[in-house]
Formats: structure tokens, C-alpha cells, sequence
């Protein structure tokens, strides 16, 4: 496979799930917006709390084979060995399964033990718990699904189910519980359906569409050979990276809330999301670019490989600084629109957050290669070495100088990690993406952000809305007269132009025609 194949591929999949994710997101608000006008804050609190403590189970139930199936599938599918595809599938379902069930049984209890004498005392959250606890098994599944047909570079099953059927469910479900005024546990029970409603339609889907075609369905005995041993011994680690990369995204908030008072972590945990936007692109198109380069790797084609991060990482960052330049130049400006004056105390934390954050872009796909080519080890030892760094310096820092210090820390660590992993690509699989072009960009989007920030200073800019559309004309003139896009670039965009034409005309998603047939 080229790199104008797998560039072309790795995009127009992306794309799909980009649009999906904002879907989701906006959808996820909608239904946030109807919940709390029915639920009192303290049970909509309670119900969030709950949320957190199955999102946590699940993480952990799922063992990391969301990340290890799809890698392995794909790998074996360059190898062309179906019958080790055939064993993964199996294996990582019952393994989920088993999960799953245990998950169910030990999580209320442990929760009880943790948390039942502390700010649990009187047992709400532990009573929204025990009913909710009973997703975790259908999310698992669900999860390894997905999962499985990713690695047969089907990506657009994550935004039909995930994205689309389930908060839409989740949506219609939870209205129905306001229109009948029911009770916090009544609004429970829809999350509940809504989960066992969406892994229902996946189910009638997987029996038509199954990912493994009927030819590679040669041998069904169950077995667990050396090939599902090597799966998991890949997966753990990422189990292990996961949970620390969670802890990194509410550790702040625990030692916030310890050493300062409750308005700034209010402040503090309103402005930090934001950031988060800044690894969309990267998020997205790293959900197709896993199952591709892996697929590469399985077929010993190595070749392409650096190109295809070289170029997918310029185009990330090139989409994502726009962004950041917003909310770096303008963090007042962005936070006022969005939550009001008075949460414009956190304006220099976002900055610094976002200084941190952007490295996700800039460094582009190190992990996702990384992933690819089956360093999950030394993945989780950048996750500890991050997550020592941010525990560390929050010590130190947020005593004294509280949300900011906390930002930094954040910021270390985030840089840190996307250091560590982009040293290793670049020493073990020689691929980096800093080509003459990438270092021509940097340089100039270095000197845009001084330049507006300077004149910003100089109270010649106000924040207002054409300023910032003049910037966005004016950054992609700059790029354009700089020709930071070759010719062989230019000739892929104006193919993935082509593809993407044909895909949205429109037509009914794939799902819905096989459901309704």
C-alpha cells in the first residue's frame, strides 16, 4: 500500500469519525440540558458521581483489549493469518465477558468499602451504583465490538453506535423520564436501557454484518493458543497507560480541592476541558491510523510508514493551531463567551494548559506508531513517568500559586510524555515528523502567535470576531505562499476531495439499511 493510499485512507475515515464526535458532543450537551432541568443539582451530582465510578470500572473491565484487538486484527490480517483473527475475536469476547460479569459482583462492594464512610456516608451514590453497574457488561461488549471492526478498518461502526445510536437512545429514553416526572433512580433505569437498547441493534448488526468474511470463518473451536497470551501481554500495559492518563485528568482537581477552596476548582475544572479540543483531530484520525499502519506492519511494509506520520502529523497540527491560537491569544475573550466574567480568573491557566495540550498535535501520531508497532511497554513507562512528573510538581506548585501551578504541572507533564514517545519512534523506528516544511511551519506560526500577542499588548486588537476571521484568511494565505504543501500533498487532498464527494452523497448509513432489511 502507498502513502497516497494510506493517507487518503487514514483521512476520509477520520473524517467520518470527526463528524461523528461532534455529533456526539452536541448531543451529550442536549442531553445533559434536559436532565438538569428536571434533577435537582445535588441529584444530578449524584448521578455524575455514579457515572465516573462505572466509567472507571469499565476502563478497567476492558483490560485494554479496545486498543489491543483492533492492533493485533490488523496485524495478522497483513500477515494474512485468518484463523489468528478468528482466535482473537473469540477470545477477547469471553475475556470481556468474564470481565464484565466479575465487574458487576466486586464493583458496588468495593466502591462501599472506598467511599461508604467518606462522601458516600449515606449511600446515594452507592444506590445509583448497583443499578447502573449492570451497563458495564454491555459496554464492555459493545466496547470490543467496535473494537473488532476497527481493526478491519471499518471505523464508521464507532460513530454509528457511539456517536449517533446511543445518545440518541440515551436522549430519547432520558425525555420520556422527564416527561413522566420520574424519580433519580427512574432517570438510572433509562441510562441503563438506553445501554441495553444500543448493544441490542449492535448485536442484529454484528449477525448481518459480521467483520470476518465467511471464507475466514474455517475452524470455530474455541482455543487460547500463544496468539491470545500475546494479546494480552500487549494489551496490559495499555490498561496500565490508560488509568494514568484518567488519573492525570482529575488529579488536579483532587489536589485543587485540598489545598484551595471550592471556587477555584470550579474555575479551574470549567476552563481545563476546553483545552481538549486541541487533540480532536489527532484523537480522530489516530482511530483509523492504528488499524491501517498496523495492517503495514503485519505485511512487512515498513517503507511508508514514516511518511504517512510525517505527513498526517503537518496536516493535524496545520487544522488544530488555528484553534489554539484563539484560546491561547484570546483565553479572556473565549472563557467570557463561553461561562461569563466570572470565570475569567482562569484565563492564565487555559493559556498554560494549552501551551501543554497543543503538544498533542504538534508532535502528532508518536503514539499511535508507537501502538502500531507494539511498543505497549514502554507506553505505560512514559504514562508513570508523566504521572510522577504531574503529581510532583502539583505538590509543589499548587500551595502557592493553586489553578496555575496546577496548569503547569499538567502542562510538564503533558510535554514530557509527547517528548519521551516522539525520541522513541525517532531512535527505534527511525520516523520523526520534522521534515524542512514542518520546521518551516513552526517558524512561522511561532511568529504569528508573538505578533498577535504583541499587538494585543499594544491594545491593537480587541478581541472581536472579524479579527480573528481576518486571522484565519490570513494564516492559510501565509501557508499557502509558503508552500508548506508539496505537490505530491496537493495531489492526495485533491484525491481525498474526490473520495469524500462520493462519500456523503447521500444515502442511508450503512446500519440503518441492514436493520430495516
Amino acid at each position: 500500500m502507498s502513502v497516497n493510499d494510506s493517507v487518503n485512507r487514514i483521512v476520509t475515515g477520520s473524517g467520518v469519525i470527526l463528524a461523528g464526535t461532534f455529533i456526539g458532543m452536541l448531543l451529550d450537551i442536549i442531553t445533559k440540558k434536559v436532565l438538569t432541568s428536571h434533577l435537582a443539582p445535588a441529584d444530578f451530582g449524584t448521578y455524575s458521581l455514579a457515572l465516573t465510578v462505572i466509567s472507571i470500572t469499565g476502563a478497567f473491565a476492558t483490560l485494554g483489549l479496545n486498543e489491543g484487538v483492533p492492533r493485533y486484527i490488523a496485524f495478522f490480517r497483513g500477515k494474512h493469518e485468518e484463523q489468528k483473527v478468528h482466535e482473537l475475536i473469540i477470545s477477547a469476547m469471553i475475556m470481556g465477558l468474564i470481565a464484565g460479569l466479575i465487574s458487576v459482583l466486586v464493583s458496588p462492594s468495593l466502591f462501599h468499602a472506598l467511599a461508604g464512610n467518606g462522601f458516600d456516608a449515606q449511600g446515594k451514590v452507592l444506590s445509583v451504583v448497583k443499578i447502573l453497574i449492570f451497563a458495564v457488561p454491555f459496554t464492555i461488549l459493545l466496547n470490543l465490538t467496535v473494537a473488532i471492526y476497527r481493526g478491519f478498518d471499518r471505523t464508521s461502526v464507532n460513530m454509528y453506535f457511539y456517536n449517533i445510536i446511543r445518545p440518541v437512545s440515551l436522549l430519547g429514553f432520558a425525555t420520556i423520564a422527564v416527561f413522566i416526572k420520574a424519580s433519580l433512580k427512574g432517570v438510572v433505569f433509562a441510562d441503563l436501557l438506553s445501554m441495553i437498547f444500543t448493544f441490542s441493534i449492535m448485536s442484529v448488526y454484528f449477525i448481518k454484518r459480521p467483520p470476518v468474511k465467511h471464507k475466514a470463518k474455517q475452524e470455530r473451536k474455541i482455543q487460547f493458543s500463544d496468539t491470545t497470551r500475546q494479546l494480552i501481554r500487549y494489551s496490559f500495559p495499555l490498561l496500565i497507560t490508560a488509568t494514568l492518563l484518567n488519573i492525570m485528568s482529575w488529579i488536579d482537581t483532587i489536589m485543587l480541592g485540598y489545598f484551595k477552596s471550592a471556587e477555584i476548582v470550579g474555575i479551574y475544572n470549567a476552563v481545563y476541558p476546553l483545552v481538549g479540543f486541541l487533540s480532536l483531530v489527532v484523537s480522530s484520525v489516530g482511530f483509523v491510523y492504528v488499524p491501517i499502519t498496523s495492517r503495514l506492519w503485519g505485511q512487512n511494509e515498513t517503507a511508508p510508514l514514516g511518511s504517512i506520520y510525517a505527513v498526517m502529523t503537518k496536516w493535524c497540527f496545520l487544522l488544530t493551531f488555528p484553534l489554539f491560537a484563539l484560546i491561547f491569544v484570546y483565553p479572556e475573550y473565549f472563557i467570557t463567551k463561553l461561562y461569563g466574567a466570572q470565570y475569567v480568573s482562569g484565563a492564565t491557566s487555559l493559556r498554560i494548559l494549552a501551551l501543554g495540550f497543543i503538544t498533542n498535535s504538534y508532535f502528532g501520531f508518536n503514539y499511535h506508531t508507537l501502538l502500531a508497532s507494539g511498543d505497549s511497554d514502554f507506553l505505560m513507562k512514559c504514562s508513570v513517568a508523566s504521572a510522577g512528573i504531574n503529581i510532583a510538581l502539583n505538590f509543589m506548585l499548587i500551595p502557592e500559586y493553586g489553578m496555575i501551578g496546577a496548569a503547569v504541572g499538567t502542562a510538564v507533564s503533558f510535554v514530557s510524555i509527547e517528548v519521551l514517545m516522539t525520541l522513541r519512534a525517532w531512535r527505534k523506528q527511525n520516523m520523526h515528523p520534522f521534515t524542512s516544511m514542518y520546521r518551516k511551519l513552526t517558524f512561522i506560526v511561532t511568529l504569528m502567535v508573538g505578533a498577535m500577542l504583541a499587538a494585543r499588548n499594544a491594545h491593537l486588537l480587541t478581541g472581536a470576531l472579524w479579527e480573528y476571521a481576518v486571522f484565519i484568511v490570513g494564516y492559510f494565505l501565509i501557508v499557502n505562499h509558503a508552500k508548506i504543501l508539496d505537490n505530491t500533498e496537493m495531489e492526495m487532498i485533491g484525491e481525498i476531495r474526490k473520495n469524500f464527494k462520493y462519500r456523503i452523497s447521500l444515502r442511508i448509513p450503512e446500519p440503518f439499511k441492514i436493520l430495516t432489511s
